[in-house]
Parts: structure tokens; sequence; C-alpha cells
């Protein structure tokens, strides 16, 4: 993990009430600030970022209908689940926990649903979208999001409700999160629903089809409004307390933001703020890692008495932030040389690459010289030449006798 106090003499980490709380580049997919960032943690209904992901991943008609089956909104107290060991299933709902209120029997579209779930948290939305889409099974759909969550990298990750609503091997961590939500703002119709402020449900039954976003960053009537935000996903429970993972993106960077385990509603959108606000603060620099010229690479080419310089044709360098720039890795690749050899010829290559494995930058290394044959390697040229054409010689004279006998003999 790299933290910002380290990364530059102009920035200095801020101070989070959050207990757990990250900081990812998205472009260059590297972790900028971590505290806990690492640590299996409850999500609450930041859960439903992977939900609303493996729904649009199933590729369906955001128009089809969906119908409400009665046990689908079954719900027991959190006291009972807790009184019975957490032996019921994952997936039921819960009376206090926030509901929209679908009603039973009634056809809803997978559009509306989608809505209900990112920007009011709805948790019958969840189980209604997850029974339909895993092919009338919530579990099937909890196997196929899993699955797709390691896809995605995210590997110290494992959900068994699509709502978020607690159990315990319901885990995750807010540096899965932001690997989540970064992998999401890339697909545009994950990127509109969780940045739609207002939206109005026009399929089936309910008392109010109004939804507010509950990412109080996007909304400008209540002063924290952060003109660079995306979208993000709010959550809430006992354990988990008050959770926040959004987006933004300026001019210059794109970056996820984890605030987890808030103790009030509104620390995690100051956090949040904070932490965009220090991400987007940090200062480019100018890195060159070579100079075109320089001698700094060489081969040793088959049956040459002497190494064979190599050079970059430019320069190799990055202007990038410095949190960036200290996390990149260099990696030099050498091809075969044989002689003889041009000047000029492509004998391999130099690769930025940051942590991710993402590759930032490739040059490639050219010979300084020509590099004519040796005795020995013209004659073990011309010997492999030699020996190749009396083989071909002797096949085609076996195949020529074979093909005369069986003449002779028909």
């Amino acid at each position: 993990m790299i933290n910002f106090s380290a990364l530059n003499s102009q920035i200095s980490a801020p101070k989070t009430h959050s207990q757990v709380a990250l900081v990812y580049d998205c472009d260059h997919e590297i972790v900028l600030f971590s505290k806990k960032g690492e640590q299996k943690i409850h999500p609450a209904s930041t859960t439903k970022i992977a939900t609303l992901l493996y729904s649009l991943h199933c590729n369906r008609d955001p128009k089809e209908l969906v119908v409400v089956l009665p046990e689908l909104l079954r719900s027991i107290s959190k006291e009972q689940k807790i009184a019975g060991n957490y032996t019921v299933l994952p997936y039921l709902l819960e009376p206090d926990a926030y509901t929209i209120g679908l009603v039973p029997h009634s056809y809803y579209s997978l559009e509306d649903l989608y809505h209900a779930l990112t920007l009011v948290s709805a948790n019958d939305a969840a189980n209604v979208l997850a029974y339909h889409l895993g092919e009338q099974s919530i579990e099937q759909f909890m196997i196929g999001l899993n699955r797709f969550l390691t896809s995605l990298g995210c590997t110290e990750t494992t959900y068994v409700n699509p709502s978020g609503l607690e159990y315990p091997e319901h885990r995750t961590t807010a540096l899965d999160l932001a690997k989540m939500l970064s992998y999401g703002i890339k697909q545009p119709d994950f990127l509109k629903i969780i940045g739609t402020v207002f939206y109005k449900m026009e399929t089936g039954d309910l008392i109010d089809r109004e939804l507010n976003n509950s990412n109080r960053l996007l909304r400008s009537e209540n002063g924290l409004q952060y003109k660079y935000c995306l979208g993000g996903k709010t959550g809430y429970t006992e354990h988990a307390g008050y959770c926040f993972v959004g987006a933004a993106q300026n001019k210059e960077r794109t970056v996820v933001v984890a605030a987890m385990q808030s103790a009030t509603p509104l620390e995690r959108f100051i956090d949040a703020t904070n932490l965009f606000n220090a991400a987007f603060a940090e200062k480019k620099t100018t890195r060159v890692f070579y100079n075109a010229l320089d001698p700094c690479f060489s081969v040793q080419p088959m049956y040459a008495k002497h190494t064979l310089p190599l050079y970059l044709l430019e320069d190799l360098k990055v202007e990038s932030f410095a949190s960036i720039v200290n996390a990149i890795e260099v990696k030099v690749e050498y091809f075969e040389a044989k002689l003889p050899i041009k000047k000029g010829e492509i004998l391999g290559q130099v690769q930025l690459i940051v942590p991710s494995g993402k590759i930032l930058d490739t040059k490639v290394l050219v010979a300084s010289r020509d590099a004519p044959h040796t005795w020995v390697s013209f004659w073990v040229e011309k010997w492999f030449k030699a020996l190749f054409f009396v083989i071909l010689l002797v096949s085609v004279g076996i195949i020529f006798k074979r093909t005369t006998r069986q003449e002779i003999g028909a």
C-alpha cells in the first residue's frame, strides 16, 4: 500500500473519521491511501454495487418485466437471526431494513428495479432481481456474482445475499469495493444509474414512485454536493456503521474512495470529500528512467565474441503524479540475437509497469552497430542449411524408391 504522506511533500493524508478508508487511482489501478483497506469488513448496502454490476452483466433487456413472488419478501428480525445463530436463509429481509414496498404478484421492469436497488437501497428489489436473474434461485445468482467478482480481482470478497444485510460469512474489503466501483464506472449503463439524482418508477404498484439518490455528494440541496462526483453507493447496518463508496473525476484523474464504519451519516461524506480533494491536489512530476542513446543495455549474440550494445531511440520518461511515478517498475526484455545483425535492428524492449501489471509505456531497444557473421556463426548456419538440404534429398529418394517398388509390384 502507498500512503499519501509518502507520496509528495505537498500532500498529507487528511484525518478521517471513518474507521476504514481507502483511495484508489482508477486509471493506474493503484492504492493511494489505505487505512485498514485490506481488513475484512461487513459492507452493508455497498454490497449493491456488486449486485448491480452482476445484474447488468447478465445482459437482459432493461424493459423486461419481473414478477414479485411473496416468498422473496419474507422477513425475520435481526434478533431472531442472532438467536438462531444465523441458520436461516441469508437473504431473508428484516422488518426494519429499508424496502421500497414491492407488491406480491405485481410486475416491475428491470430498469425500475436497478434504480430502486441503487438510489434508495431497496432490499426487496435486491431479492427480486437476484431471484429473476439467477433463474429462479437467489443462491445461483450469488454463486455467479462471486465468480464474477473474482474475475475482477476481488479475491477477498464473499457475498451470501444481494442486499448487504448482516450475515457472518458476508464480507469484503475496502480495496475490493474500490475495484468493483472502478470497474463499474467504465460501464456506461452502470455509470448512468449510479449517477442518477432523481428517478420515477413507471411499473408495478407502489405508494411512492419517486426515488432520490441517497448519495448526498450528487445532490445540491444539502450543501454537500461535490462537483467532481460521478456516483457511488451508501450503506448502513449496526456493525458496518455508515458506509460510502464513491467515484470522482476531474481533468487529471479518476479516483474511487471508500469511507467505511463512520459514526454518523455526515462523516462518511466529509471523509470522502477530503480524500477526493487530497488525491486531486497531488502534484505531477517528471521522471526520466533512461535517456535515448544511454549505453545501459547489451546482448550477447550467439557465436559472437563480444556483447552488442543496445540503445533506446527516444527517452523513456513519465510525467505523472508522484504516487504513480514512485510505484513504477522497469522490465527489460531481450529478444534472440543471431548474427548477422544490422544497426537499428530491434533486439529488445523496456516497459514501465505499475503494480497492478498495467503497462504504462514500451520502448524498443535497437542494435547500436552492425554485427557481421563470425566464422563460427557462418559455418554453423551453412552447415544447418546443408544438413537440411541433405535430409530433404534423402527423404525424397526414399519416397521415390517406395513408389517405384509399389508400381513394379502392381
